[in-house]
């Protein structure tokens, strides 16, 4: 969404510059694909060296707005704001259950150092105001967007896809605990003493990959549930699933279930964050409740079993997905953006 997103704002007048707190990675090849201009920190290897090339960074480049993400990205950015008073949006990327009552203090007491919060959800709005005492009106709602016309493109000239003679139920995310993986893992197991022919194929990267293998492992599963790594081209190893599955102990606004809908599949999803506003029950999915495998295992099977139910739920996940427009997130931020450096009051 990042990327899309500085992409696009150029289109408004815009120039993006990108700054990492961390190394290089993958994350910065996809930003020179793009020819988005970057900086990297190296927080992890030197702290005091990265703040410093940071205070570099502004003075050369003099942003008229910061943008932030991600609560490290977001507390950074409050504590630059303190030496160079540049308009701040700070970002709201999901519930964030795994914070501790330090961490939404920490937004609390901090919240008067940026403009704006954006969050890609109602959930995770509510979240900041439940948790973090955060007034309603200080956090603006932006869906998160996805551009049809690019997945047409990456189905059409990528042609590495994976190709299994029976189901294949797929899963996106990065390996850590709030996508629930292990959770998938064990409704992949229960499917598995009912049915010979599903497989599970999960894409991804993450902290947890060697708890999630070793959990295939000690289920005998290692035939059934393929961890396949980080995959550039998302689309089209999902053209090859039947079903794709959000597991997740929590979220936001996850652009999986966009990515699963642009490719026209039906979705079980977990009843979290705004998952039951993207996923409609019984239209182009499945919502179940989280960390229940039985319940996962279930939804699967009911979709598995029914080759006119996938055909329909993927029809309908085709329309449904229109609604969530790239251009129209693109233009909802500019237009934020223009409204903070005209000093102008926003309505949230």
């Amino acid at each position: 969404m990042l990327i899309l997103l500085a992409d696009r704002i150029r289109k408004y007048g815009f120039e993006p510059v990108i700054v990492t707190l961390q190394a290089k990675g993958v994350f910065h090849k996809m930003l020179s694909l793009f020819q988005l201009r970057y900086y990297t920190l190296n927080f992890k290897k030197n702290p005091f060296g990265g703040l410093l090339k940071f205070f570099y960074i502004f003075l050369k480049e003099k942003p008229c707005l910061l943008h932030s993400f991600l609560f490290a990205g977001n507390m950074f950015a409050k504590f630059i704001r303190i030496f160079f008073w540049t308009p701040l949006i700070c970002s709201q990327r999901s519930t964030d259950n795994w914070k501790r009552s330090i961490h939404w203090k920490m937004e609390k007491f901090s919240d008067f150092l940026c403009s704006l919060v954006v969050s890609n959800s109602k959930a995770g709005k509510k979240a900041l105001v439940e948790n973090a005492g955060i007034k309603p009106n200080k956090i603006l709602v932006i869906p998160n967007g996805i551009d049809l016309e690019i997945k047409r493109k990456k189905l059409a000239n990528d042609k590495q896809i994976q190709k299994h003679k029976g189901i294949t139920v797929g899963a996106v995310g990065n390996l850590r605990e709030a996508k629930g993986f292990d959770i998938l893992i064990k409704a992949a197991n229960i499917v598995s003493n009912k049915r010979n022919d599903i497989r599970f194929v999960i894409l991804g990267k993450g902290p947890l990959e060697k708890n999630l293998t070793s959990l295939i492992e000690k289920l005998g599963l290692s035939e059934t549930v393929l961890l396949y790594g980080f995959v550039e081209n998302v689309y089209n190893y999902m053209a090859n699933f039947d079903i794709v599955v959000i597991s997740s102990r929590w979220e936001g606004f996850p652009v999986v279930a966009l990515e699963a809908m642009a490719c026209g599949k039906p979705v079980v999803a977990t009843k979290v964050g705004d998952l039951p506003e993207i996923i409609e029950h019984g239209v182009n999915g499945l919502i179940v409740e989280p960390e229940r495998p039985e319940e996962l295992a279930d939804a699967i099977l009911t979709i598995a079993s029914d080759e006119k139910m996938r055909e329909l739920m993927g029809k309908n996940s085709l329309e449904i997905v229109k609604k969530f427009s790239l251009e129209d997130m693109v233009e909802k931020y500019c237009k934020i953006y223009e409204m903070i450096l005209k000093n102008e009051t926003i309505q949230a």
